[in-house]
């Protein structure tokens, strides 16, 4: 007899029924497929900002000296559009990230490497127990490579808007010079110093395919950046107990910004998107 697989629900499954979620089951966990019938959402990824709950990915800490050759030996190839820095997971620069091949089915996965010894590895709710196996074949190797889906929870806010709302939402964040554009000495008053900048600062530098450390509304977080398609993804990774107090206030930030104007309505400036308007998006985007 086959075993029920138990379905689960990010901390954020409140928030979602209480905007009228309309739910499907992704690999085991139940999550938004829409709030809203038609194409807004994936217009509001587009045209404006859109926030969604990608807590269900999976997401992997690796951590200790051996942690960088485990990932290499995971690798199977990277895509092509990996940033031109990136190598080896273990020769991967500080604050830069990685999207790879990994394990036997040549799952996708994209590695941050965080500091000389850690690592955020995610992979889609599908592969995220098959992805990492590789990466555990030796005891020593095992003990570094952790799995943390439920234990972290991702939310992602994306669009042409999306650092102007995280502007009121970040605070600081490591001053990693891997992640960073170069500074503008015009501008060089916004930040706090060589080794941590402030928010408006750390947004307007931090370079896609990145991550640093930040703070977030007082909470400790892992700032990424990306490029999904044509838009611009600014992923904020938090312990699974702080993500209902920052998806409040990413949406009390947004709420407090002038809306744009469409062709005949207000455009609002932050929608609630689901998957359905995430995997449309583009078609490597993690699902």
């Amino acid at each position: 007899m086959a075993r029920a697989v138990r379905t689960r629900r990010t901390r954020l499954h409140g928030i979602h029924e209480a905007l009228g979620a309309t739910f499907t089951i992704d690999n085991g966990w139940e999550v938004p497929l829409r709030y809203a019938p038609g194409d807004g959402e994936l217009e509001a990824l587009r045209g404006s900002a859109g926030i969604l709950d990608l807590s269900h990915l999976g997401t992997f800490k690796a951590q200790g000296p051996v942690a960088g050759a485990s990932l290499d030996a995971a690798i199977t190839g990277t895509d092509s559009d990996a940033p031109a820095s990136a190598g080896p997971v273990s020769s991967l620069p500080v604050g830069r990230a990685l999207r790879a091949r990994l394990a036997v089915d040549a799952a996708p996965a994209t590695i941050y490497r965080l500091g000389d010894e850690e690592f955020l590895v995610v992979t889609s709710a599908a592969d995220h127990r098959s992805t990492i196996g590789p990466a555990r074949g030796a005891r020593s190797r095992r003990e570094s490579i952790v799995d943390a889906t439920e234990s972290i929870a991702l939310i992602a806010v994306v669009g042409p808007r999306a650092e102007e709302i995280m502007r009121g939402v970040v605070e600081s964040g490591a001053g990693m010079p891997a992640a960073l554009l170069p500074e503008d000495k015009a501008r060089s008053g916004e930040d706090c110093g060589p080794d941590v900048l402030c928010g408006p600062g750390l947004l307007r530098r931090l370079r896609h395919g990145a991550a640093v450390r930040a703070t977030a509304c007082g909470h400790t977080v892992i700032l990424a950046r990306e490029r999904m398609g044509d838009a611009d993804c600014l992923a904020v990774f938090c312990g699974a107990e702080d993500a209902v107090d920052l998806w409040e206030m990413i949406a009390e930030r947004a709420s407090s910004l002038a809306s744009g104007t469409g062709p005949a309505d207000a455009t609002p400036v932050l929608t609630a998107c689901g998957l359905a308007a995430w995997n449309a998006l583009t078609p490597v985007a993690r699902q």
